[in-house]
């Protein structure tokens, strides 16, 4: 109750000290209070005086804010408020993040006492002094030459003459995961600024494909990589040139043509984006995303990241049993959200028989150091019940398979969310080695035949 009282007279005050549309309170999902405050950021230069972006800043209030918990600070740019060209949205791009920043470390730094007041006036004053900097550096940019020329890829720019060169460019960008909406939104705004198209993989973990001018893909790149993010890189990447001859049109058009993807979309199911893939002739690409790179295609790997074996690398385990299922499995799913880890969970019951024990198997796939992340904590932590009801570690499992797995390995062989339900966790020995197959992966198949060979 008290720190109840905390919040809303946090939120009386900046009823009191702003006009509605400078700033607003409104409460969130969960009962818990959100702060917004508009900010308009102008352009700075003589020719532009009434241009401008409107950005949002949302600070929101946690349950046990201010006492144990710092605020959580975002921003979403209002495209319908804006009134600046596209390099002043892309400045803000750029800048925001900045902003944000600074104000979850100065909330972190307040921690215990109220930070509302301190924040917003941080943001004035960041509004005031840093702001000016970025549009200074955005108009130095666009008054060299050299930059101009490189960057005139926007929808307003004059068409590049017949008998030039272009350059289609794609990546493949890896996340820990893709979560947060603001995130999302933002991405996709950045998409429509480039004319990039491709999809956006949300959940753990998250994978974002990007087509377009390969200029555009770098800065869109450039822009998103300085939010905050758990883990982002580039894991492949591939170029075709383009000329006005291709198609018998101009460059713009002809680059255009040579497109994989009609629009930007996000979508849930990683299964939806190999099939897009695959049927386009972008496999490879997709194949990145695991670290497996095909030397005869000009896709370049996530050189920050890569091990001695590009192969994805995967373990393959037998439970002796579950006492307390349903939160075992529980445990299991939300530390492989935490590692980033694909997981598949199975109890396989000869012919369905029920009245007999099942084989419980669990699947990970990933890169070596999270998957050796994963097993650390499930051998380390109090994943079930004994057989008197307490809490106990996992001491009967069986490591059937662990090791690099061949490059024919399919990640999108499955729907990973729809199979890991628990609507879905039990199948027979033929469903088993079928669902196993469909990964292309020797090692598992036989692993797993061996496994069920005395059943």
């Amino acid at each position: 109750m008290e720190l109840e009282e905390r919040r809303q007279a946090e939120a009386e005050f900046v009823a009191s000290a702003y006009s509605p549309d400078e700033a607003w309170c409104e409460s969130e999902n969960d009962s818990s209070l959100q702060v917004n405050r508009r900010l308009s950021l102008p352009a700075t230069s003589s020719h532009a005086e009434d241009a401008m972006v409107s950005a949002v800043l949302k600070l929101s209030m946690p349950r046990e804010y201010p006492s144990k918990s710092p605020l959580e600070v975002s921003f979403v740019l209002e495209k319908d408020k804006s009134t600046g060209p596209p390099n002043l949205t892309k400045a803000a791009y750029n800048a925001l993040p900045q902003l944000v920043e600074s104000c979850r470390q100065l909330s972190k730094e307040m921690l215990g006492d109220e930070a509302v007041f301190a924040i917003l006036s941080h943001a004035d004053e960041w509004l005031q002094e840093k702001w000016p900097q970025h549009c200074k550096e955005m108009q130095q940019t666009l008054s060299s030459p050299a930059k101009n020329s490189e960057n005139s890829g926007g929808k307003n720019a004059p068409q590049k003459s017949k008998n030039a060169t272009q350059v289609l460019g794609r990546r493949l960008i890896y996340s820990h995961h893709i979560i947060s909406k603001v995130k999302r939104a933002n991405m996709k705004d950045l998409a429509s600024h480039y004319q990039l198209t491709g999809y956006v993989k949300i959940g753990w973990p998250g994978i974002i494909i990007i087509e377009g001018p390969e200029e555009s893909c770098q800065d869109f790149y450039e822009d998103i990589k300085v939010w905050a993010w758990k883990y982002l890189v580039v894991r492949g990447e591939q170029q075709e040139t383009v000329t006005d001859k291709v198609a018998g049109n101009d460059v713009s058009s002809a680059l255009d043509s040579l497109r994989r993807f009609s629009s930007f979309v996000e979508v849930s199911d990683m299964k939806i984006v190999a099939e897009h893939c695959r049927e386009v002739g972008l496999e490879a690409l997709f194949r990145t995303s695991m670290k497996v790179y095909d030397s005869n295609d000009n896709t370049d790997g996530d050189k920050e990241a890569s091990s001695t074996n590009d192969a994805p690398y995967g373990a393959f385990v037998c439970v002796d049993h579950m006492n307390d299922g349903k939160s075992y499995r529980k445990w299991l799913r939300k530390t492989a959200s935490d590692t980033g880890v694909f997981l598949l969970i199975k109890q396989c019951f000869p012919h369905l028989d029920f009245t007999k024990r099942p084989t419980i198997v669990v699947a990970l796939i990933g890169d070596k150091g999270i998957v050796a992340d994963f097993m650390k904590r499930w051998r380390t932590s109090r994943v079930d019940v004994d057989s008197k009801g307490k809490p106990c570690l996992e001491r009967q499992m069986k490591m059937v398979f662990e090791g690099y797995l061949t490059d024919n390995f399919n990640l999108g062989a499955i729907d990973w969310d729809t199979s890991n339900a628990d609507e879905h966790l039990n199948v027979d020995n033929e469903q088993l080695i079928a669902l196993i197959k469909t990964f292309g992966a020797p090692d598992w198949m036989e692993a797993c035949e061996s496994l069920l060979s005395p059943l």
